[in-house]
């Protein structure tokens, strides 16, 4: 399944994690709505929940459970979740 069919049964609420299984990186984004168009045509590889790095101004709910101030661009760690693509699809499938 192409990540472009899946993308629509995402939380709207979520952040989220897309990791390129091809070249082992990823990016974060505070909502399914910001991730790029340029994914729709990779492989939907698998799907987990997962803590990752993300700037205090993507993760509102970490920062105010925290007793210290943080400035905007400080780094957290949240929960979000992790999609794991490819330009191949799974064998198994």
């Amino acid at each position: 399944m192409k990540f472009g069919v899946f993308r629509k049964y995402i939380s709207k609420i979520d952040c989220v994690s897309i990791y390129n299984k091809d070249t082992l990186q990823y990016e974060n984004y505070m909502f399914i709505d910001e991730v790029p168009e340029k994914y729709d045509e990779l492989y939907l590889f698998g799907i987990s929940k997962i803590q990752s790095k993300f700037k205090a101004s993507q993760a509102p709910d970490v920062v105010m459970e925290m007793s210290e101030k943080m400035a905007l661009d400080d780094i957290v760690y949240a929960d979000c979740i992790e999609i794991m693509l490819s330009k191949l699809p799974r064998s198994d499938w």
